[in-house]
């Protein structure tokens, strides 16, 4: 029998995958100017959700196409298809 370890090790590095995703996305944030943290990302059902300031989240708006080009050009992120 395999130890609780052991099945457990197979969904250690999920949670990891999540996160190394969001600081991809930090990074063309922040390579496009836009200032945000980890936090205020989330992924769900392909679509890129980020909670920010009224403020920031109009400057956002104006790259969001150009900043939507540069996440589907990141392999595992391809798949995102809208960002809100």
């Amino acid at each position: 029998m395999l130890k609780i370890n052991q099945l457990l090790n197979r969904f250690k590095n999920l949670t990891n995958n999540e996160k190394i995703k969001k600081q991809l996305i930090i990074e063309i944030l922040v390579k496009n100017k836009i200032p945000s943290n980890i936090k205020q990302i989330s992924i769900i059902k392909n679509i890129l959700f980020i909670k920010t300031q009224p403020i920031i989240k109009t400057e956002f708006l104006f790259k969001k196409n150009e900043i939507l080009n540069q996440i589907k050009q990141i392999s595992g992120l391809e798949n995102i298809s809208e960002i809100k």
